[in-house]
């Protein structure tokens, strides 16, 4: 019973936000949420936040989606009192709500802890959910400080967090997440709706996600001008000033210190650079062979979260897939769900 429940009552919330899409006056309290993010952080801005909202009703929130993502674990499904804390990052729009709905669908209890860079929007889309049946808020709490007494943990952060989180939730059953960039690998022969497909995965949300493609692995002839050219319609997306000016300060510095770059007009190529880069740069990496390719991702294995345009880890995701997950893409390939079932 309570699985079909949940299946109702969110496909409905998919589709209350679909209409709030198409209507953004039917709904002055979500609306007013989208502007209270975007004051917390420049970088939500309404159009990150709509393709955000829209991505979740579409790729989460169908009735037949919900019901094939539970339909394996239909026998362990039940509602209990077991609460499973989570501690969401704040890197891009809702990014914590798989991890909500993923508790709520094995049917237990949630504790939130939002970063404060995004703690507004969820809380909405809850109460737009709380609406169609009064029961979930009694599902979900939110709070603002970090959980110190707790069942299970479901934490995301950078490194310095992530380690934190394991050193004080470790005798706790959990998953715990550091940071993580995904890559693409071009041939030369890509299409023009692949390198399209390819400027969504570098630059929406202004590649601030783990899914971001924020490293290219090239071949060692390949002509980085045409490929900027085809990415040029992408400058209106990160029309930001914070991500512009994180762009001419890479920039900069780059040329300072005497660093090779080459300058795609809103964001500038690097080799060799961090993992992921900063704000405003996209990583490079030439190779000459295959086998090239294939040391590059053993030696990063631990650091990668999708690799678009090439196959790996028995996967291949194209060009323009990876910012649109569907409910089984886990994070870290962890079935959260399945993890939370057999350990509560």
């Amino acid at each position: 019973m309570y699985r079909q429940v949940f299946i109702k009552d969110f496909s409905q919330l998919g589709l209350d936000l679909k209409f709030f899409l198409a209507d953004q006056k039917r709904d002055l309290s979500l609306s007013s949420a989208m502007e209270d993010s975007f004051k917390k952080n420049p970088l939500f801005t309404r159009q990150m936040q709509i393709i955000a909202i829209d991505a979740i009703a579409t790729n989460f929130l169908s009735r037949d989606a919900l019901a094939v993502w539970t339909e394996p674990y239909a026998d362990l499904i039940e509602e209990r009192d077991f609460c499973v804390s989570i501690v969401m990052a704040g890197n891009l729009p809702l990014v914590g709500f798989h991890d909500l709905l993923t508790v709520l669908a094995s049917g237990r209890r949630a504790l939130v802890k939002m970063s404060t860079k995004d703690s507004s929007l969820l809380p909405a889309i809850a109460e737009a959910l709380y609406s169609i049946n009064h029961y979930w808020k009694g599902r979900i709490t939110f709070t603002d400080s970090l959980p110190e007494v707790v069942e299970m943990i479901i934490a995301t952060g950078g490194e310095k967090a992530s380690s934190y989180f394991k050193n004080l939730y470790s005798k706790i059953p959990g998953i715990i997440r550091g940071s993580k960039y995904s890559v693409a690998v071009l041939t030369g022969k890509e299409s023009e709706e692949d390198i399209k497909g390819l400027g969504k995965d570098i630059f929406l949300y202004y590649g601030m996600g783990c899914r971001s493609v924020s490293t290219l692995l090239l071949p060692a002839d390949y002509k980085l001008s045409k490929l900027t050219a085809a990415l040029s319609s992408f400058e209106s997306l990160v029309s930001s000033e914070v991500y512009r000016s994180a762009y001419l300060y890479q920039k900069a510095i780059s040329a300072v210190s005497g660093e090779w770059f080459e300058d795609g007009k809103f964001f500038i190529y690097k080799r060799d650079t961090t993992t992921p880069p900063p704000l405003g740069v996209v990583g490079i990496n030439f190779y000459s062979e295959k086998k090239e390719i294939e040391n590059y991702f053993l030696k990063h294995s631990e650091s990668i979260q999708c690799v678009v345009n090439y196959r790996y880890d028995n996967s291949h995701i194209e060009p323009g897939k990876t910012q649109y997950p569907v409910l089984d893409d886990y994070a870290d390939g962890i079935n959260s769900l399945e993890f939370i079932l057999k350990n509560s």
